[in-house]
């Protein structure tokens, strides 16, 4: 069901939306209420952010792989892993403190990351990048309908057509 998100939905849309749906479920998992002595809304939420936080986690690495130039794919696939490895290293350190920071904490952090995809561009339905001056072109391509209409009318004034 990922992947045709994904196909379908696009590789933004979908990382953003499970990054911000994690968001929901750690703030969620903040407010106190058990109905058995085994199972509260935080054990049930901590159980869905995780299928939440894995598809971004496994998105992420497809979505950079797309944005990055040929040359540059492995660096920056090594930097996503570098990363993801430092914030598995300082996981159990989190785990010492209380629930609400560790939760408030990963939910800000999963918010911000939600943020920062707004950023990047679209790769659904285009061509992986092979050189940089692909990439550039995408994000031309892909540029906000205002600057294209600044950048004609500035053709239009040299007198180009």
């Amino acid at each position: 069901s990922s992947g045709i998100n994904a196909e379908y939905g696009g590789r933004k849309k979908t990382l953003y939306s499970s990054l911000f749906a994690s968001t929901v479920c750690f703030l969620l998992a903040n407010i106190s209420w058990t109905w058995t002595d085994t199972w509260n809304l935080e054990r049930l939420m901590s159980l869905v952010v995780t299928i939440w936080i894995s598809l971004a986690f496994a998105l992420l690495f497809l979505y950079v792989g797309e944005l990055a130039p040929t040359y540059l794919r492995g660096f920056t696939l090594s930097i996503c892993s570098f990363i993801a490895r430092i914030a598995a290293f300082c996981g159990p350190y989190l785990a010492d403190t209380s629930g609400t920071v560790k939760l408030t904490g990963a939910a800000v952090m999963a918010a911000l990351g939600g943020a920062l995809v707004f950023l990047l561009p679209e790769t659904r339905c285009m061509p992986i990048p092979a050189e940089a001056a692909d990439v550039s072109e995408r994000r031309q391509q892909q540029s906000l309908r205002i600057s294209r209409a600044r950048y004609a009318n500035e053709k239009d004034h040299t007198g180009e057509l």
